[in-house]
């Protein structure tokens, strides 16, 4: 790999050591002198381990990255540098990249180093070791040297910060002219989620014939949590507050984009099939309380079925839950 130790040609300022492997080695950098607002929860530090293994979904990510490449046709160098924003643990977006480009030269960058610790552990463990660079840094900050970089990508990482359109500002500076970023983020078809939601859970009450108390909390989270991530308007603070604080219009990221200075914008709907509600529904559940087997009653499913039959899988591509942003920077 062609980085320094430093670290000193990818970045405007030098590297220092943020977290160290019992026999020394340096598992995680952070970069000098940065002073950063952004703020993390204790689920990306100190649960961190639990956090990775509820979210980790490597051959789903690399699946939809893949699709996105192959969709698009984004034109990508054989072994690309690659500046990956938001990295966590790396297992939703650094593995599944050096799946799609073997011999790819990656950056991991993150907010929590308990995260990216557990990247550096994998990666000196296998064929990554000296693929893979750790560095604790703030994703909307300016440290990336300009244009280093082939390839940018984040997975799930633009709803999690106060400015999106930052991250994306990060995103343009770091690339080459005519490089690609790459961001699999939630849209706002999630507001049809929350309307079959509603009706479950009023439909429950008026049946009485009530859902089980994990179920129906998650289902009263995701409601409380789609509302409060829609509303215009809302204070910083408010902002702040959220560990997931944005769902996003297709007419918003291409504004922020062309603000920033990429030259095209393209979206693939990720997951957009027949039962797409029934089917998220479940991950939902599971992802919410860590219960594979928790189910909602016949009655809850078929108000699913109705949804998904009312709304055709063309609308679910332009309302999409979540999707696949590839930009390409002007030249």
């Amino acid at each position: 790999m062609t980085l320094l130790p430093d670290g000193s040609q990818l970045f405007t300022r030098p590297l220092k050591p943020a977290m160290t492997a019992a026999d020394g080695e340096v598992l995680v950098w952070g970069v000098e002198g940065e002073r950063s607002e952004a703020t993390i929860t204790d689920q990306f530090k100190a649960d961190a381990e639990e956090y990775h293994r509820r979210y980790a979904a490597s051959d789903a990510f690399e699946r939809l990255i893949r699709r996105a490449v192959e969709i698009t046709g984004a034109p990508t160098p054989a072994r690309p540098m690659i500046l990956d924003l938001g990295s966590g643990s790396g297992v939703n977006s650094i593995v599944p990249c050096s799946r799609i480009f073997p011999g790819a030269r990656m950056v991991a960058t993150d907010l929590s180093a308990e995260l990216l610790a557990m990247l550096a552990v994998y990666a000196r463990q296998g064929e990554l070791r000296d693929q893979v660079l750790c560095v604790q840094m703030d994703a909307m900050g300016e440290h990336v040297t300009p244009g280093a970089f082939d390839l940018v990508t984040g997975a799930s990482i633009l709803h999690h910060l106060d400015k999106p359109q930052a991250g994306l500002a990060a995103a343009a500076r770091a690339l080459k002219p005519g490089g690609h970023a790459i961001f699999l983020e939630p849209f706002n078809g999630w507001s049809i989620v929350r309307l079959a939601y509603e009706r479950i859970l009023a439909e429950a009450e008026l049946r009485g014939d009530p859902l089980d108390p994990l179920a129906a909390e998650a289902l009263r989270l995701t409601v409380t949590d789609i509302a409060e991530r829609s509303l215009s308007g809302r204070s910083p603070e408010s902002i702040a507050a959220l560990d997931d604080k944005w769902i996003f219009s297709r007419s918003e990221i291409q504004a922020m984009a062309s603000d920033v200075g990429f030259a095209d914008v393209r979206f693939v709907p990720n997951p957009d099939n027949p039962s797409l509600y029934r089917n998220r529904t479940a991950v939902q559940l599971r992802l919410a309380t860590g219960r594979p087997d928790l189910a909602l009653p016949v009655w809850a499913n078929e108000i699913l079925d109705a949804f998904d039959a009312a709304v055709n899988v063309q609308t679910k591509r332009e309302l999409m839950l979540e999707g696949t942003i590839v930009l390409t920077k002007g030249g």
